[in-house]
Formats: C-alpha cells, structure tokens, sequence
C-alpha cells in the first residue's frame, strides 16, 4: 500500500485496495502482474534504482484500475535492465539452487 496511499486515495478501488490489509476476504477477483514462483521482484529494489511506478504501470494516477501496460516476460525485463546497465545475471531475478 506504500505507493496506493498517494496515488488517488479518494477511488473506490484505491479504498477496496486498503481495505485489503485488514480483510483477506476483500481479495481482487484477477491480478493483474503475475510471475512466475521461481521469478524474484522487488518494488522496492526497483524505485531505489529510481525506476517510477509510469515505466511499468502507466499513467496510474489516472485510472482507477491497474491494467497490464507491459508485458510480463524474460525478454522484456532483460531489455530494460541492458537499457539501465543493471545486472542481467541469472541471480539477479531468480534463486538459484533450489
């Protein structure tokens, strides 16, 4: 919720989405961004590295849902690491030796 309590707290779906935190019932019928179990992603490590939530999530201050703006694959996050000169080493995004 760190980024949603900024983003237009005043949308239904913005509550519905808080409401989350006290009521597992309330989950969203779809999500949205899905990975892979053996993926790893950070949010935070992500806007550390100054990376704004637009690059991946469009312009969200200005819908009231979440849809997918970029696709979810390999290639596209191997594209965008090589165009920040971030690490694409194997390890970077997955645990390896399990």
């Amino acid at each position: 919720m760190n980024c949603h309590r900024n983003v237009k707290p005043d949308s239904p779906q913005i509550k519905r989405l808080a409401a989350l935190e006290n009521d597992a019932t309330l989950l969203p019928a779809q999500q949205v961004y899905m990975l892979e179990d053996f993926v790893f992603f950070s949010h935070a490590l992500h806007r550390k590295a100054g990376i704004d939530c637009r690059e991946c999530h469009g312009a969200v201050t200005e819908h009231d849902t979440v849809t997918l703006e970029i696709p979810v694959t390999m290639k596209a996050c191997v594209a965008c690491h090589k165009a920040r000169r971030a690490s694409s080493t194997c390890n970077t995004c997955h645990e390896l030796g399990q």
